[in-house]
C-alpha cells in the first residue's frame, strides 16, 4: 500500500445513531471515489462494511470496521462504527484512536437518544468533530430543526458549511456558503456545476453565511476589523481560521447529504481534510506514567509507538489486533514491548485492512492503522513500543457491564465446549466478561446489552453447533443470625476397633455487618486438648461456608469454643471437626434465628427531566430507596440503594421508561436482611435446586 506523509493522512470516526446511514455514507465515498462499481445497501446486505453474516441478516453494524481510502492526495481511514449503546467498546475504542469525528444526524429524526451519548463520549476525547446532517431525501427531513436541536440540547457552536437546495424528493444540491455558489452532483457524487445562487438560495446563503464569518474572524483582530469594515477576505483564509477553531473545539462545522442520492458527498470530503487536523498537528501525545500525566513529541521516524484499540476473532486469520501508530516508525517482523503488560511480543506481518480487504506492508507511520494476527496475548488498551518505558497511552475507558446472564449448556457433556467457545467469541474484548460464579456455581455472561448476549447466543449455535439456554444469573445470597445462642454437640461413632469421639460446647453471637468471622477458645483445664481446637473452628468455617437457611456462606458471626470433652483413645481432629461443624449448625438453627442476607446496590441514574416520577416509581417498586437527587445541566441524577435481585432487567425497563435517554451504573453498596415474605421463596427454590441435584 502507498506511503503517505503524516500531514496528509485522516484517522476519522463516522459515528451517530443507529438508522442516521453511517455505513451507507462510506459505501458513498467509495462508489463515488472509484472504489467499488456499485452502491450497495444496508437493508440488502451488500455494502462493504457490513460483511459479516448476523450484519447481514440483521441489516445493520454489529462490530466497528476499518475503511481506507486515496482522495485528492491524501489517505483518508474510517472507522465505521455501530450505533447500539451495546458496542460502546466499539464507539470509544473508534474515537480515542481517531483525529477527529464526523457525528451522522439522521435529517428526519434529529438529536437521538445515542446522539446526546454519543457527544458526551467526542468531548470526553476533546475530538474536533463534523455533523453531516444525512438523509436529506427522506421523507420529512428537516435542515433547520436539525440545526436548532443540535444548538438546543447539545449546546453546540454550530458553523453551517453547506446548506440544502430543497429537501426530501426535491433535494439536489447544496449551497457552498464560503464560496457562495450553488452545486449540483452528478451520478457518481462528484461536484457537475458551481452555479449562481437564485433569489431564495441568497436568502438562505446570507443567513447562515454571516455565522460562518463570525466564527472566521472571531480569533484575529485584524481580520475582524477588516471583515467589519467591508473588506474582501479569501475563501483560504476563511477555512484556515474555521480549521483552526474546529481542532481548538470552539467550532463544529455542518455539512448535508444523501448518502442514496449521492448529494453532497464530495464536499464533505473536501471538509474533512479542510478541517479536521492531521495526525501530527497537536506536535504532542499524551501519555501515563504511574499517576501522573506526560507528554511526548510525536514523530514521523524514530521509535514507534501504538494503541491497541480493539481486538476481533477472524474465522481464517485468528485473533486480529488493531494498532493506531501515533509516533515514531513499527516495523514488521521485530520484537515490540508491550509496556502495559511488561512484556515482549513478537510481530510478525503488519496488514492495512479496508473492509475484508488485507494488504502486508513494510512499516506503520504515525497515522496509520494496522493490523497483526494470531498474537493471542494482545489485548484492547495494550500500549506497544519498540522502546521499553512505564509510561503508557491512556486506554479506552469503557462504562461497567449493564447486563448479566446465566448461560447453560442443554446437554452437560457440552459445558466444556461451552466455555471454550465462548472465550474464542469474546477474547480480547474488554465489553464482554464470561466466568464462572463460585457462589452460584452459575457461568455468567456480562456485558453492555442485549444486542451483544444475542451475538454471543447466535455464534455458539451457528459456529459450534451448541444448544444453550440463557437465564437471569442467581443471586449470591448470604446468611447470618440476629440473636446469640450456645449449645453443645457430641460426635461419637463406634463401628469395632478405634471409635470416633468428640464433644464441643459453642456460644454465637451476632456481628456488626462486615465484621468477619471471629473465633475464640476459651478452654480450660485441658477440657479438649489445644491439638484439636483448630479442627473445631476449622469445621465450624466449613458449616458457615454450607450454609444452615438455603444452602449460602454464613457471614459476621462471633464463635467461642467454652467447653467440651474427648476421649483419650478415640478423640481425633476429624472427630472434633464433624463436632465443630455440626455443633455451628445445630446452634445456629435451633438458637439464634438465622437469617438471608441480600446485596443491596449502589445506584446512579442520568435522566432527562420529564422522566423523573416514572424513574423514581419504578425505583421504589424494585425496594429502592431513593438517596439523593442533582443535576448536571438538562440531566438529573437519582442517587438510590437497590437490591441485585431486583436489577437485573433494570437496563431493558430503564431504557423503555426513558426512551432509550436514560443511562445507569451500579456497584456494591452492603448486605442486608431479605424481607420474609421474599426469603421463603429464596429457601424453597434452594431446596427444589438442591432436590434436582440430588436426582440427576
Amino acid at each position: 500500500m502507498k506511503e503517505f506523509s503524516a500531514e496528509n493522512k485522516r484517522v476519522i470516526a463516522i459515528v451517530g445513531h443507529h438508522g442516521s446511514g453511517k455505513t451507507s455514507l462510506i459505501e458513498s465515498f467509495l462508489y463515488m471515489n472509484g472504489d467499488i462499481d456499485r452502491l450497495g445497501k444496508t437493508e440488502d446486505g451488500n455494502t462493504f462494511c457490513d460483511y459479516l453474516d448476523e450484519e447481514k441478516a440483521k441489516g445493520l453494524s454489529l462490530a466497528s470496521k476499518i475503511v481506507q481510502m486515496e482522495y485528492e492526495k491524501s489517505r483518508l481511514t474510517f472507522i465505521d462504527t455501530p450505533g447500539y449503546y451495546d458496542f460502546v467498546g466499539d464507539i470509544k475504542g473508534a474515537l480515542r484512536v481517531a483525529d477527529g469525528a464526523i457525528l451522522v444526524i439522521n435529517a428526519t429524526a434529529g438529536v437521538e437518544v445515542e446522539t446526546e451519548r454519543i457527544w458526551d463520549y467526542i468531548k470526553e476525547y476533546n475530538l474536533p468533530a463534523i455533523i453531516v446532517i444525512n438523509r436529506m431525501d427522506r421523507e420529512h427531513a428537516d435542515y433547520n430543526k436539525c440545526i436548532e436541536q443540535l444548538k438546543d440540547e447539545l449546546n453546540m457552536k454550530l458553523v453551517p458549511m453547506r446548506a440544502p437546495v430543497g429537501a426530501e424528493d426535491n433535494f439536489t444540491g447544496v449551497i457552498d456558503l464560503v464560496s457562495g455558489k450553488s452545486l449540483v452532483f452528478n451520478e457518481k457524487g462528484k461536484v457537475k456545476d458551481r452555479n449562481e445562487l437564485n433569489d431564495d438560495e441568497q436568502a438562505i446563503y446570507e443567513e447562515y453565511h454571516e455565522v460562518l464569518m463570525d466564527v472566521a474572524v472571531e480569533n484575529d483582530e485584524a481580520l475582524m476589523e477588516k471583515y467589519l469594515e467591508g473588506g474582501s477576505i479569501s475563501m483560504d483564509e476563511v477555512r484556515k481560521h474555521i480549521h483552526d477553531s474546529v481542532v481548538k473545539g470552539d467550532a463544529v462545522p455542518v455539512f448535508c447529504t444523501s448518502s442514496t442520492k449521492l448529494v453532497g458527498i464530495s464536499t464533505l470530503l473536501d471538509g474533512m481534510i479542510n478541517y479536521i487536523p492531521n495526525p501530527i498537528e497537536s506536535g504532542k501525545v499524551q501519555l501515563i506514567e504511574g499517576d501522573k500525566e506526560i507528554e511526548q513529541d510525536i514523530t514521523q521516524d524514530g521509535p514507534g509507538l501504538g494503541l491497541v484499540f480493539k481486538v476481533a476473532q477472524d474465522p481464517f486469520a485468528g485473533q486480529l489486533s488493531f494498532i493506531r501508530v501515533f509516533s515514531g516508525i513499527l516495523p514488521a517482523d521485530i520484537e515490540l514491548k508491550n509496556r502495559t503488560q511488561q512484556d515482549t511480543v513478537k510481530i510478525g506481518h503488519l496488514m492495512a485492512i479496508s473492509g475484508r480487504q488485507q494488504n502486508a506492508v513494510n512499516r506503520a507511520l504515525p497515522g496509520d492503522i494496522v493490523a497483526v494476527a494470531k498474537v493471542d496475548s494482545l489485548r484492547a488498551g495494550d500500549t506497544l513500543s519498540t522502546l521499553q518505558a512505564a509510561a503508557v497511552l491512556p486506554p479506552v475507558a469503557c462504562p461497567p457491564f449493564a447486563v448479566h446472564t446465566a448461560i447453560h449448556a442443554v446437554d452437560r457433556n457440552d459445558e466444556d465446549k461451552l466455555g471454550t467457545g465462548i472465550n474464542r467469541i469474546i477474547t480480547g474484548d474488554t465489553t464482554m466478561k464470561y466466568e464462572r460464579n463460585p457462589e452460584t456455581k452459575e457461568f455468567v455472561l456480562s456485558c453492555m446489552g442485549e444486542q451483544q448476549v444475542d451475538l454471543v447466543s447466535n455464534r455458539l449455535k451457528n459456529q459450534f453447533k451448541l444448544n444453550i439456554e440463557l437465564a437471569t444469573p442467581r443471586v449470591a445470597y448470604r446468611e447470618t443470625i440476629t440473636k446469640p445462642g450456645e449449645g453443645s454437640y457430641r460426635h461419637k461413632k463406634q463401628s469395632g476397633g478405634r471409635g470416633q469421639f468428640g464433644e464441643v460446647h459453642i456460644r454465637l453471637k451476632p456481628q456488626e455487618r462486615s465484621a468477619g468471622f471471629e473465633f475464640k477458645d476459651s478452654i480450660f483445664g485441658g477440657a479438649i486438648p489445644g491439638r484439636f481446637v483448630p479442627a473445631v473452628e476449622k469445621g465450624v468455617l466449613e458449616a458457615m461456608e454450607r450454609g444452615v437457611v438455603a444452602g449460602y456462606p454464613v457471614v459476621d458471626v462471633f464463635c467461642e469454643l467454652f467447653d467440651g470433652k474427648f476421649h483419650d483413645v478415640d478423640s481425633s481432629e476429624m472427630a472434633f471437626k464433624i463436632a465443630g461443624s455440626m455443633g455451628f449448625r445445630n446452634v445456629a438453627k435451633e438458637s439464634c434465628n438465622p437469617v438471608l442476607l441480600e446485596p443491596i446496590m449502589d445506584v446512579v441514574v442520568t435522566v432527562p427531566e420529564q422522566y423523573m416520577g416514572d424513574v423514581m416509581g419504578d425505583l421504589n417498586s424494585r425496594r429502592g430507596r431513593v438517596m439523593g437527587m442533582d443535576s448536571e445541566g438538562r440531566k438529573q441524577i437519582i442517587r438510590a440503594q437497590v437490591p441485585l435481585a431486583e436489577m437485573y432487567r433494570y437496563p431493558i425497563d430503564l431504557r423503555s421508561i426513558t426512551r432509550g435517554r436514560g443511562t445507569y451504573t451500579m456497584v456494591f453498596a452492603h448486605y442486608e436482611q431479605v424481607p420474609n415474605e421474599i426469603a421463603k421463596d429464596i429457601i424453597a427454590d434452594a431446596e427444589r435446586r438442591k432436590k434436582e441435584d440430588e436426582e440427576s
